[in-house]
């Protein structure tokens, strides 16, 4: 079990997933998580994260402006505090379709958690 420990964000690793889509990871195995991995992702204007699965549940909350979200083909328009709940395996795409900077956090179950581009 690791040691209880706050994470600061503007100390945390910030990468350029693909153009326009940051993500800082929080919690993971690195800090002594065990079970969990979570974090910030940013999408500029106009990016998004294309078709992907994880070999995880994945919790994503929304924390700022409205974005979209396709899951198994059906598209939801989700907003601030809105959850979204995806199974493993589930084919899910994330995108910024607003005129400001769209900011999600996710979670995953487990700190060994892949992604895996679909088609």
């Amino acid at each position: 079990m690791g040691k209880p420990k706050v994470i600061r964000f503007n100390e945390a690793e910030h990468q350029e997933r693909r153009p326009g889509v940051f993500l800082t990871s929080l919690v993971d195995g690195k800090i002594g998580a065990t079970e969990i991995a979570s974090g910030i992702a940013e999408f500029s204007v106009g990016s998004s994260a294309p078709t992907h699965y994880h070999n995880s549940e994945e919790s994503v909350i929304v924390m700022e402006v409205q974005g979209r979200v396709v899951i198994e083909g059906v598209e939801h328009i989700v907003n601030p505090h809105d959850a979204v709940f995806i199974n493993p395996g589930d084919h899910h795409s994330i995108a910024n379709h607003g005129d400001n900077p769209f900011k999600i956090s996710w979670t995953y179950a487990s700190i060994n958690w892949t992604t895996t581009p679909a088609g």
